[in-house]
């Protein structure tokens, strides 16, 4: 059956109510996040304060090795330290108990740096290591973690080259939000983890003061940021100013159950965290705020990367680093169009068919209502489909209303390399609401088969080095956790009509967001530009949503690609790999076996007749 492809996009206006319904709850969710370990979040690293004993590197598999492998060890095992050795921060989240390690006088949340400097010597001293390891002598598995850190490199020693235009106020990826993210999920495990902790907030008043500093440093170069990026840090001044209902001291207050300590000792170290905050923290989010009000007196309307001395070239490079492809961003705007207009197509005959399907999509309800008994079942349904990973724990919990940033749904915290059964979700009772299917799919997306199984699987089958945890790719990682939330949908009792209709009203949102983005931030969208993209696909929007897109778009450049294009590259290589499997299950191991390798990896290695 032909279907014109004008005809079947303007015959699904009628789905426009329905898509920007949904829209929102699926602009953003940093879903898996490291703190303060990603190379090109520049401002973050280097401070090197700690220097570890080689005693902790014992957590790295061991085998009988060459003079070339040792050669190649050596190189990860170094990446790895400089990385960790940035801050205790990094230790902490990677390694529940680093008992021997040895701490130094720099700031526990590490320090910012005028200029990329530090970060190259690192990065030029892991590209010299790898430079001394002949490849052709290394295993397989080395062969893959070489390719991995060589992609790593290569793309974070671009960076060093471009002018810092790091989102430092971005609503969804900036530092303050991290920097929150950073300090609820501080996990207390023993009272040397609270001693630390108490450092760690004692030094958020120099943080602060440092990413004044940043936002000046930027200024300087004119990336200025922008009234709504101003607007939306100052939304939680009065959260982030008060001791009662603090979100850091009512984390403290859940996360120090775990220690095992006594009441008296609890309530010692209770009243010590509330004197932190009441002289030293809130104060200095005070000032803070104020410098952020008055500096918003003189910030304009948000503006893509585009208008930036090479931010077209820095664009280039987020989007290969946030994708995990070596495709240009006219390239993906042209890949992710044709999805665009395919997947509207689908939808449009999908209602020919069934006159009643928005009123089906909307009255969906999941099996299971409760986020727990939600993941209980995803688990036992993929332990059907999926190849085996045993028993496994988390700990499920709803975010501080502090904490709930706009269009992020939840995210999942990995374990660390020393404690495999701690596994974190948070989800974000703001976005998720009431809607028992975003909530199954959600719980799906970020545990099983989402991102806690696709962690576990490769943490029991393929791990190896350390340093393959810090620099695998987004894109393949939230590929995987978009492609599970489809599976998912059967899983929760629909037919295949309703579940792909379902799920593609979700994912062309993303798209048209993504393309959106490349709009804004590499040819310079405006309110025009984009009204007129928009109008195409879904009819007239107003001027405000269509100001809405571009202030998300601006402000956090990027952003959507990794979900979108990751998705769409996962079901393309899926397709590709498909006849050269004997089952998905065989297929799916091989792709979990990679881990998070950039997709122009993977399709080297996945594809057949394929090779590197």
């Amino acid at each position: 059956y032909h279907y014109d492809a004008d005809c079947a996009i303007k015959s699904t206006l009628c789905i426009i109510a329905y898509f920007s319904l949904y829209l929102k709850h699926y602009f953003y969710d940093e879903r898996r996040f490291y703190v303060f370990l990603k190379l090109h979040a520049k401002r973050f690293l280097l401070s090197t304060a700690l220097i570890p004993s080689l005693a902790l590197t014992t957590t790295v598999k061991v085998h009988a090795a060459s003079n070339t492998e040792d050669a190649f060890d050596n190189a990860a095992n170094t990446f790895f330290w400089d990385i960790m050795d940035s801050s205790p921060i990094n230790l902490h989240y990677s390694f529940s108990f680093p008992e021997d390690y040895k701490p130094s006088d720099n700031p526990p949340l590490g320090s910012f740096s005028e200029t990329f400097t530090e970060t190259a010597e690192i990065l030029n001293r892991a590209k010299e290591n790898l430079s001394a390891v002949e490849y052709n002598s290394l295993t397989a598995k080395q062969k893959q973690v070489y390719q991995l850190m060589k992609h790593y490199i290569d793309i974070n020693l671009e960076y060093c080259t471009l002018p810092d235009y790091t989102s430092t106020l971005g609503p969804m990826s900036g530092i303050l939000s991290t920097l929150n993210t950073t300090i609820t999920e501080y996990y207390l495990l023993s009272e040397q983890d609270i001693i630390n902790y108490l450092d760690v907030l004692k030094d958020i008043p120099r943080f602060l003061n440092d990413v004044v500093k940043e936002i000046e440093h930027q200024e300087s170069i004119g990336y200025v940021p922008s009234l709504y990026a101003f607007e939306q840090a100052l939304e939680n001044k009065d959260a982030m100013t008060t001791l009662e209902n603090h979100p850091y001291l009512e984390a403290f207050e859940s996360n120090v159950s775990e220690t095992g300590l006594s009441d008296d000792v609890v309530n010692n170290y209770t009243k010590q965290v509330e004197t932190v905050l009441t002289d030293e923290v809130l104060p200095a989010f005070s000032s803070f705020y104020e410098t952020l009000e008055n500096k918003k007196a003189s910030a304009g309307e948000s503006k893509g990367l585009a208008f930036y001395d090479q931010g077209k070239e820095y664009y280039e490079l987020l989007v290969r680093d946030n994708t995990g492809t070596d495709m240009t961003p006219l390239e993906l705007k042209d890949y992710l169009t044709d999805k665009l207009t395919q997947g509207l197509m689908n939808l449009s005959q999908s209602y020919s068919y069934n006159p009643n399907l928005l009123n089906d999509l909307d009255s969906l309800t999941a099996p299971k209502t409760d986020a727990d008994a939600i993941l209980q079942t995803l688990n036992q349904k993929a332990a059907e489909c999926m190849p085996d990973i045993g028993d496994t724990t988390y700990t499920l919990s709803y975010l501080p209303e502090a904490l709930q940033v706009p269009n992020n749904l939840a995210y999942y915290l990995s374990s660390p390399l020393d404690n495999e059964s701690r596994n974190i979700i948070r989800i974000n009772p703001s976005e998720v609401g009431d809607d028992s299917m975003v909530l199954w799919t959600t719980m799906a997306h970020e545990g099983y088969p989402g991102h806690l199984y696709q962690h576990q699987y490769f943490m029991q089958n393929s791990f190896e080095y350390n340093i393959e945890t810090l620099i695998g790719s987004l894109g393949t990682s939230e590929g995987w956790a978009y492609y599970v939330e489809k599976l998912s949908l059967e899983w929760a009792g629909l037919d295949e009509a309703t579940a792909d209709a379902y799920f593609t009203n979700m994912i062309l949102g993303m798209a048209a967001l993504s393309v959106v983005d490349i709009g804004v931030n590499y040819e310079g969208w405006g309110i025009e530009e984009t009204s007129n993209f928009l109008t195409t696909y879904y009819g007239e929007l107003d001027k405000n949503t269509c100001q809405n897109f571009i202030d998300t778009c601006a402000n956090d450049p990027g952003v959507y690609l990794p979900y979108s294009v990751g998705y769409y590259k996962t079901e393309d290589l899926f397709e590709q790999m498909a006849d050269g499997y004997s089952s998905d299950k065989n297929m799916y191991a091989a792709y979990l076996k990679m881990g998070s390798m950039p997709f122009t990896l993977l399709e080297k290695y996945l594809i057949p007749d394929n090779s590197i």
